[in-house]
């Protein structure tokens, strides 16, 4: 049995890093550590060179604060200094870890790159709706479980030797094994996932009766008017719902209830971490769609590119062009959600 593709498309080009993203934004300034005898100034991370060679001891601040005190409120959120510590050692990799050591622009910036994630996810929640947030973690979670099942090339081969009396049944000339292997495959996903959703599903056929109820999954009731275009599709209009036996029946309410119950397990096997990313991916593929971006600076961008994958494979600029205004689209949009995420220094 085939899954249904989702009608959520989640583009990939662009997929919502947190902790990319949480690095862009001070990239400019945490670029180099000025090394100073005097230990209590407060040290300009404006040129800090994060490939450098890590400093041997880093001295304290001047009046460095305690690990549990609160040193801003974003959003009207309180944030501890031991967390931006952390957050500040992650982006600087490990050279700088006190919070206190910045200053005060550049601890406001490393506040906002904080609290970004939080708040893309918060905008997010905000303006899209229940159901598209449901259909999203659902096209998500079948992207993740399809990726982790593994099929062997013996159950390829399997499959299709099967299928060899079968052609010769309908007088079909089946494909040679490579020309279709890969389709056997993911025929094969697709049968693992829908057992693997299914397994604790209870999907029961009812009596004729006059509501037209034909079954129910997991309580929730199916009319007819739900089972019937699908009958349709499947028998090229040769079939109706009460024409068929009830294997049959029950094999329409199982292709109905996965998606159904997809859904459902989607929300309870996805983190909390995997459905803010997945809904942020999708708000800000909306938003940066009609960005407009010159194209000399995609031009600027493709040279960057070059330059840093001096010995790689690079692809030709025609093939690279959209994933690079994609690309810039985004950064554009993040400095501008950046400023409006609202930082009190205590």
């Amino acid at each position: 049995m085939s899954i249904k593709k989702s009608s959520v498309a989640v583009s990939l080009i662009a997929i919502l890093s947190l902790s990319a993203l949480q690095a862009d934004g001070l990239k400019n300034t945490l670029l180099k550590v000025i090394k100073q005898k005097n230990n209590t100034q407060l040290v300009d991370l404006s040129g800090l060179d994060i490939n450098a060679k890590p400093i041997p001891k880093q001295p304290m601040a001047l009046n460095s604060r305690l690990a549990n005190t609160i040193v801003a409120i974003v959003e009207g959120k309180s944030i501890k200094k031991s967390t931006l510590d952390k957050f500040l050692a992650k982006v600087s990799n490990g050279k700088i870890k006190d919070f206190d050591m910045l200053q005060p622009k550049q601890r406001k910036m490393l506040v906002q790159q904080y609290y970004l994630p939080k708040y893309i996810a918060s905008q997010a929640i905000a303006q899209i709706s229940k159901e598209k947030r449901y259909e999203i973690y659902k096209a998500i979670w079948m992207r993740k479980k399809a990726s982790s099942i593994k099929i062997s090339e013996e159950q390829i081969k399997q499959l299709y030797k099967q299928m060899s009396p079968q052609a010769n049944v309908t007088h079909q000339m089946l494909p040679p094994y490579q020309n279709i292997k890969d389709r056997i495959k993911m025929q094969l996903v697709d049968d693992e996932m829908t057992r693997y959703i299914l397994k604790d599903a209870n999907i029961t056929l009812s009596e004729p009766n006059p509501m037209q109820i034909v079954g129910s999954i997991d309580g929730d009731f199916v009319s007819a008017r739900d089972v019937e275009p699908i009958v349709q599709k499947i028998s090229r209009g040769k079939a109706h719902w009460n024409m068929l036996n009830p294997s049959d029946k029950k094999r329409v309410l199982e292709m109905i209830a996965v998606q159904k119950v997809a859904q459902k397990v989607a929300l309870k096997e996805l983190s909390l971490d995997e459905k803010y990313n997945a809904i942020s991916n999708v708000w800000i593929q909306e938003k940066i769609k009609d960005i407009a971006i010159p194209q000399k600076d995609i031009k600027k961008a493709y040279q960057k590119l070059k330059r840093r994958y001096k010995k790689g494979k690079v692809p030709s600029y025609d093939e690279a062009k959209e994933s690079l205004k994609m690309e810039l689209a985004r950064d554009k949009y993040m400095q501008r959600l950046i400023k409006q995420i609202k930082v009190k220094l205590k």
